[in-house]
């Protein structure tokens, strides 16, 4: 597994974070009233545009569905990769780093140790591994 690969975990958990809020945008503005009334005399002009919203919301629902599902394939795969070594250590930094996308400072406190540490046992691992 590539570091990229790894990478592209934590860009689809933004992308499906993305996509399950315009989801929810478009479900509350289904809400509101569709008919906008430009505020004449009996009822004037008025703009229905109800169908649009549904048809991307099934867009949003069905990349959703996709994504979701590519995303957990990739999540097995870099389990059963970062379960393969023996170092702790290495297991915590390599799974909080790509599989939960933190931040190297955020991992280096989690592990316990200091960023640069954290910084050296990544490198280290990816230039032993390429």
């Amino acid at each position: 597994m590539t570091e990229m690969e790894l990478l592209n975990i934590h860009k689809n958990n933004i992308l499906l974070g993305k996509l399950k809020n315009r989801y929810t945008e478009l479900l509350c503005a289904s809400l509101i009233p569709a008919k906008q009334f430009d505020g004449m005399p009996g009822g004037g002009r008025s703009k229905n545009s109800t169908m649009e919203p549904v048809e991307e919301r099934r867009d949003i629902e069905e990349e959703y569905k996709c994504l979701y599902a590519a995303n957990n394939l990739l999540i097995k795969r870099a389990r059963k990769y970062i379960g393969q070594f023996p170092d702790q250590t290495l297991r915590m930094i390599l799974a909080h780093r790509y599989i939960n996308g933190m931040e190297l400072s955020d991992v280096a406190a989690a592990v316990g140790i200091t960023t640069f540490q954290c910084g050296e046992i990544l490198r280290v691992h990816w230039n032993n591994i390429f």
